[in-house]
């Protein structure tokens, strides 16, 4: 039966599906960061020599 409520039920999925993208995408941003940190050298003052000798 049709309780009037239909429009109201889809604003709410919607909402759930954006909190729970959001979230993600935040953790994902988070666990990017840390991996990009974790390739780059820290070559402060030391000289780095790359190519043939």
């Amino acid at each position: 039966m049709y309780t009037g409520t239909l429009i109201q039920d889809l604003m709410t999925m919607v909402e759930r599906a954006e909190r729970a993208v959001c979230g993600q995408q935040v953790s994902e941003v988070m666990e990017l960061q840390r991996l990009y940190e974790l390739q780059i050298p820290s070559i402060q003052g030391d000289e780095v020599f790359a190519g043939a000798a």
